[in-house]
């Protein structure tokens, strides 16, 4: 899948990032773009398209809104009013950027931390990357200490994946160091 980050640049992803983690809606979040049919046309009707989008700093607990153009409910949950409002924030900014948008959307599925966290509860807190980056979360601690290499108890399996190092995200870099380890 192709995938770019719609943002003003670094300040930007700053600010959201800051605003996010006061527990705000970011003013103007960064807008990972993903478009699946690029790399698999299959996944949408023959002349239609499907764009992914996902706003890596929406707060678990929602305290308010930086723009203060969205109402908060008063005990922080995501509720279906205030997933709703936040994407049309969202579809705002990209019909600021992509001529035709508005028109071009045929259906949206909005889906907020709390939706995330309800379809699978390993997502803690809706985070779709696996986890704390805290200290005590990484590098001789991942997945526990005294593990070491990716490298398990039967012989030729490996772990992978967030709870390994180098940790959560979406860059493949458990995997990738245990096929270089593998002579791959």
């Amino acid at each position: 899948m192709q995938l770019l980050h719609l943002t003003p640049g670094l300040d930007g992803v700053s600010k959201a990032g800051n605003e996010a983690e006061r527990g705000m809606l970011p003013e103007v979040p960064t807008i990972c773009v993903g478009q699946p049919c690029a790399a698999d046309p299959s996944r949408a009707p023959e002349g239609q398209s499907v764009l992914w989008l996902q706003m890596p700093e929406a707060p678990r607990h929602v305290k308010g809104d930086a723009a203060g153009e969205i109402d908060v409910p008063a005990d922080g949950t995501w509720t279906e009013a205030l997933r709703e409002a936040y994407a049309d924030r969202i579809e705002a900014i990209l019909a600021r950027h992509i001529d035709g948008f508005s028109e071009s959307v045929v259906t949206r599925r909005a889906i907020s931390p709390a939706d995330l966290e309800g379809y699978n509860m390993n997502l803690v807190g809706g985070d779709p990357y696996g986890g704390a980056c805290t200290l005590d979360q990484f590098f001789l601690w991942r997945p526990f200490a005294g593990s070491t290499r990716h490298g398990t108890d039967l012989k030729g399996l490996y772990h992978i994946g967030a709870s390994t190092h180098p940790g959560p995200g979406l860059s493949g870099g458990s995997g990738f160091l245990v096929a270089k380890e593998l002579g791959a």
